[in-house]
């Protein structure tokens, strides 16, 4: 049943981008047209999560976008408080209708500069494709908890973002997963050392 309803949430998240994505220049057409692709793929961010920290209890979106992960990431971990940052207010709106219509309780959206946000303490941060990884762990440090799990699509070159971070960082940074995504790239998670 728990599948059902997720699959169901899912579906009409899929229908609203269809519905808007060119009103509020959501995806591109290409991007829709690739978009069982997308859902796929944050599909695996949420078997990564869950698999890597399995104790967390709050997932931020960083530059959430048009949702993606973090809106199938709230369908598919209820338990989770997710928070969708998104900096452009057309996005946020959007994304503020999708958590309200898809009854998403367990998410919210938090619009406006990371840098500015306050009140979270993420056990995973999640970024799509917002910068290098080096950039994402210093537009968060102030959000993270001790623990945290840094989850990114990569491509070839993740392993130089990875030596970048522990190098900028000055902690030791340990890659926990790496999962290949198809012909996209790959979903790295890192664990950095006291946040």
């Amino acid at each position: 049943m728990k599948h059902r309803l997720a699959e169901g949430a899912l579906q009409r998240y899929r229908a609203l981008l269809e519905r808007y994505h060119r009103t509020l220049d959501l995806l591109s057409d290409r991007g829709l047209a690739e978009i069982d692709r997308w859902l796929a793929e944050a599909e695996a961010y949420a078997e990564v999560i869950e698999r890597v920290a399995p104790e967390g209890r709050v997932v931020l979106d960083l530059g959430s976008g048009a949702g993606l992960p973090g809106v199938v990431l709230a369908v598919r971990l209820p338990e989770r408080r997710i928070v969708l940052t998104e900096r452009r207010r057309k996005r946020a709106t959007f994304l503020t209708m999708v958590v309200g219509q898809l009854g998403l309780t367990n998410a919210e959206v938090a619009q406006g500069d990371v840098r500015e946000l306050h009140g979270v303490e993420a056990d995973v941060v999640v970024a799509q494709a917002v910068a290098d990884l080096a950039t994402v762990v210093d537009l968060t440090a102030h959000l993270r908890t001790p623990e945290a799990v840094v989850v990114s699509r990569k491509g070839p070159g993740w392993r130089d973002e990875v030596a970048a971070v522990a190098a900028e960082s000055g902690k030791a940074v340990t890659v926990v997963a790496e999962e290949p995504l198809g012909h996209r790239g790959t979903l790295v998670a890192l664990r950095i050392a006291g946040g």
